[in-house]
This record gives structure tokens, C-alpha cells and sequence, in this order.
């Protein structure tokens, strides 16, 4: 289950990945957040990938792959 906030910023990343076809940036999921630090987004990333939601790979830029479809 996934926090408020967590689940905010999973549902941008599935709305942005269909809009644009490629996972946003770090800055604009700072933006989207209302959050200053990216340590913060990488913080919230790693808890969803760490309840299954997401897979990241790291050394790859908005290397994000989705993998529940539903929160």
C-alpha cells in the first residue's frame, strides 16, 4: 500500500509515461511534487520500487520501468 504522497507521484509517472511516451525528469517530478530536493524524489522512488510498483535501473537516465499497473 502506498502512502498518499507516494501514490501522487506514482500516478504522475504513469500519466506522463502515456502522455509523452518517456518517464519525466527528476525536476519535473520535483515540480509536480511541490518538493526543493531531489533526495526527496529518490527517496519516494525507492520506497514504491521497494513495494513493487516501479523498477528502476540505475546509470540510465528516466530509466523507470512501471510494474503494477494499478495502485
Amino acid at each position: 500500500m502506498l502512502t498518499k504522497k507516494q501514490l501522487k507521484l506514482y500516478k504522475f509517472l504513469q500519466e506522463y509515461k502515456k502522455q509523452h511516451e518517456i518517464m519525466p525528469r527528476f525536476d519535473d517530478m520535483k515540480e509536480h511534487m511541490n518538493v526543493k530536493s531531489k533526495n526527496t524524489i529518490h527517496q519516494m522512488l525507492g520506497y514504491i520500487e521497494w513495494k513493487g510498483y516501479i523498477k528502476r535501473y540505475p546509470a540510465q537516465a528516466r530509466a523507470i520501468k512501471i510494474i503494477k499497473e494499478k495502485a
